[in-house]
């Protein structure tokens, strides 16, 4: 029976004479490895709002909105840090690949948790037809500079990029003292559609219906 304690006895007296092998935190800065799965991060300039981070967020840390009472219409992209679970599905599903990342940021802890969420603006593009919403400006831009010389081939594309946008749904052509709510259909004169109604921003569903009747 003695064995056994003396054993274990020689192991105390080793671990208290050994060098440290944890980390001193918060006395010293804590160090993580280059892959670590920290605070996801926007990066605003590449970032376009597209919402396909919030769709894959398995724990809804990430959300949106569309605001239809701003002005210009916005569309609210909301990181609630205390529920999200580091999963990286956003990073790994980004649209443009680098919009969202997982930082080496861990240290969370905080007395307030208003201080875990974070909220980002882009502005909407509406249907200048039926008043859909049809996506961020950010992201029909980033879609003409993918696409290249194909983009021509997409009247709404270009006029995204030479900056024709409208924001306003009062600014829709055939309805110019209607209020209305973005993502109803606009009360406009009943009219034969016109080839120039190409060079309008339309929705998917307007522009099909514009190619069939034309």
């Amino acid at each position: 029976m003695r064995l056994p304690k003396l054993r274990e006895l020689k192991e105390a007296v080793t671990a208290v004479f050994s060098p440290r092998f944890t980390t001193r935190f918060p006395a010293e800065p804590c160090v993580v490895p280059e892959r670590y799965r920290g605070k996801p991060k926007f990066d605003l300039d590449t970032c376009i709002g597209c919402g396909a981070c919030v769709n894959v967020c398995p724990t809804n840390a990430l959300t949106q909105i569309n605001d239809i009472e701003a002005d210009p219409l916005v569309r609210k992209i909301t990181l609630q840090c205390d529920a999200c679970i580091f999963c990286g599905n956003c990073r790994d599903n980004c649209t443009t690949e680098t919009g969202i990342t997982l930082s080496n940021e861990w240290d969370l802890a905080a007395m307030d948790r208003e201080s875990f969420i974070e909220t980002h603006e882009f502005e909407l593009q509406i249907c200048e037809k039926c008043g859909a919403i049809i996506g961020t400006k950010k992201h029909l831009v980033w879609l003409y500079e993918k696409l290249g010389p194909l983009a021509y081939t997409n009247p709404s594309l270009l006029l995204a990029k030479s900056g024709e946008l409208l924001t306003k749904p009062q600014d829709i052509q055939g309805a110019p003292n209607t209020v209305c709510r973005v993502g109803e259909p606009q009360q406009q004169p009943d009219r034969v559609a016109e080839t120039s109604d190409f060079m309008r921003i339309l929705c998917p569903k307007c522009k099909c219906e514009l190619n069939i009747q034309l």
